[in-house]
């Protein structure tokens, strides 16, 4: 009988071995197909990934290509109603009336032209023609020389207009696209003929620049053959008339225009790479007068979101391989150790079979490996045992769960008290309310926060004791729904009052409660301490509004003040004046005395002036030394008065500081409104023209502005400035031109002097002394400024690729040393061309650096560290040149040519351009002689050891475009 069951137990033995071969392999089975499973998920997810963040994309491109529809077109409409709004207001102009009843040419000439340049200025008018009742031209005004095939089409406007006596406004594209109104002019209920007047949409384009941050440029369709310059794009036959960033989306177009002959594949919006980037183009055509005429196409730069995209699933591909690489290890494993379990077990379970319960208990022993999880094996191994051991098992059961119960029952008790602790602990109000809203706990903190002890509010209302303001009908029937359930939460803020009589400002939280007995909590209020946070809020608020220095109000809060006393003046026809001086000599008590003392200074006048203006006037510091009042409901007589009275109080104050005295003066700008101005902008820049009058009259003056004098004129020369310098801008009209500077000694010539020139729309070539003044006037000079940075890097750039080594000289403005964009441009643009920043010198005149001594200097230092050199130009000019050479940091001095030019005939030229030598070299600078035109002139600087000559004997400035040319057919 014991053989026989040997026997079994052997065979069985052999089944298992072979049973225990399939099993192995059976890991091996399940780790490949959860490897490819695995795989198939991370490729299904990287796909699905992809057309999600594409689609997402999609949509974000198409809402912002209708984001650029509807701000096109808002653009176009805002100025067709400016247009129809300005003609409205044509028969109200002063005098115009007149004029136009007795259509007189002559006379409608002489009243309208006062009013055209304020159109052109303010509101960018092109042109204006006035037409009777009879189609005939009564006056016009044209800056463009406007001509639409030979008036024909403009002639059938406005015979349209006169018999129907209805505007019309239509967009004609030819060269470029002008919006027209043609509109009837009525005087007092009598049709008086007919205004046609014309915007150019380049403002609307740049305009939709400035709000999109988009490339836009505009399309106009050709029926003849297109001319081969830069704005064609010949396999579409277009014309671009106006195109942003021309330089780079000029390519852009044409390599779009080769891989899409048809232009109408851009209106669904493309995408194309050009340059390693990734750009976007879409088209919308424009409702011109001509059908299919013209096209508006915007170019976005897309390049970060695709790389984005490209990005996140190559990251999200890395991660799922990662996954499933760890996945597989753990998966081998944990089967690896899961069935060497199962095969002990299968090993001792013909034992159990038998009834040798002892001997199976002990040979599962012996073979049990110790797991950190249970499992289904081991889960095998307790359900054989139980089999042998079930009354003890049982007992043991019993055993364990009251052991387990105390354990709970310790557990919960920790967790009470931990709660507790949190509570106490937590930096916030914490309090339970029963169904009828009375306190029923408080912590610690709102014992302290509120004054009141635990016991002290125990029983009492939370809204009687805590916040009596919200005892209103609506907030207890918020509370109600709260105790009912009906919310499930109320948020508000309130005053909370504590025990010693202050109030504190509580935001709190109230959330219902389940409880099963009215002595349970049924509502938890947590109170968050916001007093601080208000507090700062309001200050914040104030500091909006408000000059911190001197407590008036800030540009911005004074001009939303100017406009709303300008808008109650017109609806009451209340007459009032505008205030706006400066401080004179402000600039040279900081620089003498320290800013600390131009603070001082700026806070003592801010104190006069509030002694010395009415209760309803409005001051406010605009910036630096400039102050500003308005004065409602005034005179002129008044306005001057008063004028008078905060010169004569700023005269009797002085301020003394280390023992050094200085006296108080300003120069007065009076503004009128509405007579000198309807809107804060012509208000504001009346009243700065009368300024400036005032310190042309001797400063610690006012000056009343008059349409009579010459700021008209003035206004009139910033208006035509100003509209060739945005032209240039948008017509890449300026050119640099390049002068040799030579080296005295070796006769080399490897420097040259950068110089800025306008080609106007003839072709003249303006000066920059003609548009500079404008330009800083109007705040158009740091545009030219960073121009022309890195127009003149570009060109040394591409000088150096050549393999020419020179160096060139850049001239800054004075307005330079306060621009904290120009460091950045100067450090991206020498990063990006990779050059070498000693080739680079800037020239500084003492003039510049006088306006702002510290800035110029700090800037100067800056520029200096990245490597660059500095040129003091005009040396010797003015009395101070020698303070300048001793503060600012440069390399080279350039002698004034009003002492080089007759160094030939004047003894005394001879004498001071020695001395100036002498100094510089005493300074260790190297020096450069200007206006050097004659050899006899560079003899003699020969002789007094001068480094460099420049001028019209050495060579005379040059298109910076022809210096490549000439070297290479001189090589």
């Amino acid at each position: 009988m014991e053989n026989s069951t040997e026997t079994k137990l052997e065979k069985a033995l052999i089944v298992s071995n072979h049973k225990d071969r399939r099993f192995r392999s059976l890991r091996w089975k399940i780790s490949l197909s959860s490897s490819l499973i695995l795989l198939s998920v991370v490729m299904l997810f990287c796909f699905v990934s992809y057309l999600g963040l594409m689609a997402n994309f999609d949509s974000q491109r198409e809402t912002e290509y209708r984001r650029y529809a509807r701000e096109v077109n808002n653009l176009i409409i805002n100025t067709s109603q400016n247009l129809y709004q300005l003609a409205e207001m044509i028969p109200f102009l002063d005098g115009m009336k007149e004029a136009l009843l007795i259509n007189d040419s002559e006379n409608i000439d002489s009243v309208f032209d006062p009013h055209w340049t304020l159109l052109q200025f303010h509101n960018s008018v092109e042109f204006i023609h006035f037409y009777d009742p009879l189609n005939q031209l009564s006056a016009s005004w044209d800056s463009l020389a406007t001509n639409i095939d030979d008036n024909i089409l403009l002639s059938t406007w406005v015979s349209q207009v006169n018999q129907s006596e209805r505007p019309i406004n239509p967009l004609l594209c030819q060269e470029s696209c002008i919006q027209y109104i043609v509109a009837p002019l009525l005087v007092e209920g009598k049709k008086s003929g007919v205004v046609v007047m014309g915007i150019s949409l380049a403002d609307a384009l740049l305009a939709f620049k400035r709000v999109s941050g988009a490339d836009i440029g505009l399309l106009i369709t050709e029926q003849d053959n297109l001319m081969q310059n830069d704005f064609a794009v010949l396999h579409w036959n277009i014309h671009i008339s106006a195109l942003t960033n021309k330089a780079i989306n000029l390519e852009i177009l044409n390599k779009v225009a080769q891989d899409y002959k048809d232009m109408s594949a851009l209106s669904e919006g493309i995408q194309m790479r050009w340059n390693d980037q990734y750009h976007q183009l879409k088209l919308f055509p424009l409702n011109s007068y001509e059908p299919d005429k013209a096209y508006l196409v915007i170019i976005t730069d897309v390049t970060s979101a695709v790389i984005n995209i490209h990005d996140s699933i190559w990251k999200i591909a890395f991660i799922g391989l990662l996954g499933l690489i760890c996945s597989e290890i753990l998966l081998f494993l944990i089967f690896t150790r899961l069935l060497a379990k199962l095969k002990d077990v299968a090993m001792v379970l013909p034992l159990l079979a038998s009834g040798q319960f002892e001997k199976f208990r002990l040979s599962l022993a012996s073979t049990g490996r110790v797991q950190r999880f249970r499992d289904e094996v081991d889960t095998l191994s307790e359900a054989a045992v139980s089999l042998s051991l079930q009354l003890e098992k049982l007992e043991q059961e019993v055993s364990n769960r009251t052991e387990m119960l105390i354990e709970q029952k310790d557990e919960l008790s920790k967790e009470r008290d931990f709660v507790k602790h949190l509570l106490d602990t937590a930096q916030a109000i914490v309090l339970t309310q029963d169904s009828d809203g009375r306190i029923m706990s408080l912590n610690e903190y709102g014992e302290m926060l509120t004054q009141y002890t635990e016991s002290e509010l125990q029983g009492k209302s939370f809204q009687n004791s805590l916040i009596p303001e919200y005892e209103s009908h609506e907030m207890l029937s918020r509370f109600k729904e709260v105790h009912s359930g009906k919310r499930g939460q109320l948020r508000h803020e309130a005053i909370t009052h504590c025990k010693d009589g202050t109030t504190r400002h509580v935001a709190w939280l109230h959330s219902h409660l389940s409880c099963r007995s009215p002595d349970e909590p049924s509502i938890l209020s947590v109170g968050l301490d916001v007093t601080e946070y208000k507090r700062v809020e309001g200050h914040l608020a104030w500091l909006a509004d408000h000059d911190p220095l001197t407590n008036l109000f800030n540009r911005r809060r004074f001009s939303e003040e100017l406009e709303q006393v300008i808008s109650r003046a017109e609806r009451y026809r209340h007459p009032g004046a505008l205030l706006f001086f400066d401080l004179d000599r402000f600039k040279y008590i900081n620089d003498t005395s320290g800013h600390q003392a131009g603070d001082t200074l700026l806070k003592m006048v801010a104190s006069m002036l509030a002694q010395t203006i009415r209760a309803n006037d409005i001051t406010g510091r605009l910036g630096g030394d400039e102050f500003a009042i308005i004065l409602p409901e005034i005179n002129p007589n008044g306005a001057i008065e008063v004028a008078k009275k905060v010169l004569d109080q700023l005269g009797l104050a002085q301020l003394t500081i280390n023992n050094r005295t200085h006296k108080i003066s300003a120069s007065i700008g009076i503004a009128l409104f509405p007579e000198h101005g309807a809107n804060i902008h012509d208000l504001l820049a009346a009243a700065d023209l009368a300024m400036y009058q005032a310190k042309a009259k001797g400063r610690n003056a006012w000056y009343l502005f008059s349409d009579k004098d010459r700021s008209r004129e003035r206004i009139h020369t910033l208006v035509y400035w100003k509209e060739k310098i945005e032209y240039s801008h948008l017509h890449d009209n300026f050119v640099l031109y390049l002068q040799p500077i030579m080296h005295v000694k070796s006769k080399e010539i490897l420097h040259y002097e950068v110089l800025l020139r306008m080609l106007d729309i003839d072709g003249t070539v303006l000066s920059p002394a003609d548009f500079i003044p404008a330009a800083e006037h109007t705040g158009l000079i740091h545009a030219i400024d960073h121009m022309v940075l890195r127009k003149a890097i570009a060109q040394l750039a591409q000088i150096y690729q050549a393999g020419f080594r020179v160096s060139f000289s850049i001239n800054l403005s004075a307005h330079a040393f306060n621009d904290p964009e120009l460091l950045p441009i100067l450090k991206a643009e020498l990063t990006s061309h990779k050059l070498d920043p000693a080739c680079v010198m800037f020239e500084i005149t003492e003039t510049a650096a006088l306006e702002d001594l510290p800035g110029a200097r700090g800037l100067m230092i800056e520029i200096r560290e990245l490597g660059c050199g500095f040129v003091l130009d005009d040396f010797g000019v003015g009395f101070s040149s020698f303070y300048y050479l001793r503060e600012l940091p440069v390399d080279v001095v350039k002698i004034d040519g009003s002492f080089v030019r007759n160094l030939s005939e004047s003894g005394d030229d001879l004498i001071l351009v020695n001395a100036l030598c002498s100094v510089a070299r005493g300074f260790g600078k190297r020096i450069t002689a200007e206006f050097v035109e004659t050899a006899e002139i560079l003899s003699i600087i020969e002789k007094m050891d001068i480094d460099y000559a420049q001028g019209y004997y050495i060579g005379k400035p040059a298109p910076a475009s022809q210096f490549l040319k000439e070297k290479m057919t001189a090589r």
